[in-house]
């Protein structure tokens, strides 16, 4: 199978844990720094995974804060 490759990349984002690059052709590289996965989709599919880890990410801090009981008045 040949190999495809993709032209010049821009860095997006690289915070040590993901990196995202746009290659010249609109394809959006993610990759996943401690596992060294790449993952390559649309700009689109892109926004769409950003979004549902982001809402993932809300979900998982709003189960650590404590819960208020809202019937306790002080």
């Amino acid at each position: 199978m040949a190999e495809s490759r993709c032209g010049p990349h821009t860095e997006l984002v690289n915070n040590g844990t993901v990196r995202v690059t746009r290659c010249s052709c609109g394809t959006v590289h993610m990759t996943v720094i401690p596992s060294g996965v790449t993952m390559r989709m649309s700009a689109e599919h892109y926004r769409l995974l950003s979004s549902g880890v982001r809402i993932a990410a809300e979900k998982l801090d709003e189960a650590q804060m404590p819960r208020i009981d809202s019937s306790c008045v002080n």
